[in-house]
This record gives structure tokens, C-alpha cells and sequence, in this order.
């Protein structure tokens, strides 16, 4: 066993991220993530409540590495061009964490990880309210809507299988589909 001192919270999080890359969110327990990282099931509860904590914490963290990536790519970029990128960011980084993003996609899984919900929630409503498309308004409520429904539903699709094209055609699909999204809203 390792001793519990070599334990961190990013090795916690960390590990736990791999073990669902490597097996899938449902067989990640606490006592599969102890026996991965050589500690007792009791030492894990120094960084985490609860499994679905830990679920939350992975998703949380997998929000802020795309408002990482999102942030220095919309340096500059503004109105429709913002939110092409917002949707190519999104979507790439669905594609490469395949293993996390149903965990942002999933409404009943969402529902329980409070704090993945509210961070994607929040990063969705930033980008809108840079671009002075409020949702709590009319304006642009239907659009915004739309361009989520858009969004989610392509990456769900193209992770799920749906698309039975080549990549090249998947990627030309999406950008036809979010241009086709994008060119409801009234702004430049």
C-alpha cells in the first residue's frame, strides 16, 4: 500500500479520469480507484465525498480544461465567428476525452453532478452574454436554443456512432450544420 501521504487530489482525480478512459464511468467504484492507486477505500475519503463527488470533480474538471482551451482561442474572435469556435472547441474536446463527455451530455447524469452542471452552465451563459445574447430575455433565447440543441446533439451523434461517414465528411457535416445554427442569430 502505498502510504497515504503520497496521495494527492490531482492523483485522486487524475487516476480516476484514466480508469474511466480505460473501463468506462460505470466501473469506476471506490474501492476499484483505492485498489488502483495502493491505498484503503477509507483513504480516498480525504479527497472525495462520495463516488458520484468524485464524478463531479472529474466532470468539473474536464469544464475547466475546455474553458482553458476556449479562452485562448476566443482572444480577439467575436460575433458569429465566436461562437463557430466555441462549437469547433467544444466538439474537439468531446471527441478526445470520448470517456468524459457523457458526463456533460448525459441530462440524468448531469443532473446529479452539481457542479459539472453549474460550470458548463456558466461557461455556456459567458460566452452568450460576451456576444449581448441574454437568455434570461427574449433576445436570442430561441437562437441560443437552438445553437445548444444543435451542438450537444451532432457531438452525441458522432460519439454515439450515428454518423456512418468518413471523417472528413463528419467534419464538413459539422460545420455545415453549425453554420446553418449560427446564421438564426442577429448579429454580426
Amino acid at each position: 500500500m502505498v502510504k497515504r501521504r503520497t496521495l494527492s487530489h490531482e492523483k485522486v482525480i487524475d487516476r480516476a479520469n484514466l480508469m474511466i478512459a480505460e473501463e468506462g464511468v460505470d466501473h469506476l467504484t471506490i474501492r476499484a480507484l483505492a485498489a488502483a492507486l495502493e491505498v484503503r477505500p477509507q483513504s480516498l475519503y480525504n479527497y472525495v465525498e462520495s463516488l458520484n463527488d468524485l464524478l463531479d470533480q472529474v466532470g468539473l474538471q474536464f469544464v475547466k480544461e475546455i474553458e482553458d482551451r476556449l479562452m485562448r482561442r476566443l482572444v480577439g474572435v467575436s460575433g458569429k465567428e465566436a461562437l463557430m469556435v466555441f462549437a469547433q472547441e467544444f466538439r474537439q474536446s468531446c471527441n478526445q476525452q470520448q470517456h468524459l463527455a457523457p458526463l456533460l451530455m448525459n441530462p440524468n447524469d448531469l443532473h446529479q453532478l452539481t457542479r459539472t452542471h453549474k460550470a458548463l452552465v456558466d461557461l455556456y451563459q459567458q460566452m452568450f452574454r460576451s456576444l449581448h445574447l441574454d437568455e434570461a430575455g427574449d433576445t436570442g433565447l430561441v437562437e441560443s436554443t437552438l445553437y445548444r440543441s444543435v451542438l450537444f446533439g451532432f457531438i452525441m451523434q458522432e460519439i454515439g456512432g450515428f454518423l456512418n461517414l468518413s471523417q472528413r465528411k463528419v467534419n464538413q457535416r459539422f460545420e455545415q450544420t453549425m453554420a446553418l445554427a449560427i446564421a438564426q442569430f442577429k448579429i454580426d
